[in-house]
């Protein structure tokens, strides 16, 4: 008796660290999977293109739209929503309305893409006090310049990095917004390249500049109507 009570304690304690799931398969069934809870991703659990996508989104506040993924990793459209539905369904990646990120949880060591071109700076522009860093981001994010076509954003402890690339996905551009400054910057390599980089560089900056005069203005325009009052 004593021990068949033991064998169904040990099945009770081995039973709380696995979890069914049921799934359909091609007969139109069901069928039980054993699961075991305390199973975490490994490097093996990733195909070629998920380790490609969790490599952009592993740095910590990346947001990326799909269209931003699809012209920073050059993958076709269906081969990207393979990746990202696969990782949604493993509750590694979520989609939000600024795009798709990582959740928060311990991911393997992913090899990392070989890095560009050096970036060389573009223009660089001083924030007035008054105008708060997520106001201008909020004017940038998701737009396009010119040729330039949005990726998607990093938010961190020290500020925004803002990134589009070219149509062709020849050469990209960063805005990083840190402090009460900005500088733009780009991996452009020929002189073509680093033509139309400047072209989009001056249409963000005019962006930026309109975003700051509203923002004075409408500023302004309550203080002096305010004054009146008083």
């Amino acid at each position: 008796m004593g021990v068949e009570k033991a064998e169904a304690e040990a099945a009770a304690l081995k039973g709380e660290a696995k979890s069914e799931k049921s799934v359909e398969i091609s007969s139109g069934k069901t069928a039980q999977i054993i699961v075991s809870q305390e199973d975490s991703p490994s490097a093996s659990d990733f195909h070629n293109n998920d380790n490609k996508v969790l490599t952009i989104l592993n740095e910590a506040g990346s947001n990326y739209s799909f269209k931003g993924l699809m012209r920073k990793l050059n993958l076709h459209q269906q081969s990207l929503s393979r990746a990202l539905h696969r990782l949604e369904e493993m509750g590694i990646v979520e989609k939000t309305q600024g795009g798709y990120k990582l959740r928060k949880m311990n991911l393997p060591k992913l090899q990392r893409q070989p890095k560009g071109t050096d970036y060389m700076q573009l223009l660089q522009t001083y924030i007035p006090v008054n105008v708060k860093a997520g106001e201008v981001v909020r004017h940038l994010v998701g737009k396009w310049f010119k040729n330039l076509r949005w990726l998607g954003m990093i938010e961190s402890a020290t500020g925004y990095t803002l990134q589009w690339a070219s149509e062709d996905g020849s050469f990209q551009i960063n805005l990083r917004l840190i402090s009460d400054y900005i500088v733009i910057e780009t991996n452009a390599s020929t002189e073509r390249e680093k033509v139309q980089s400047m072209a989009g560089s001056y249409a963000i900056y005019q962006q930026i500049t309109k975003a700051i005069e509203n923002r004075i203005g409408n500023a302004y325009v309550l203080s002096h109507h305010s004054g009146a009052n008083n």
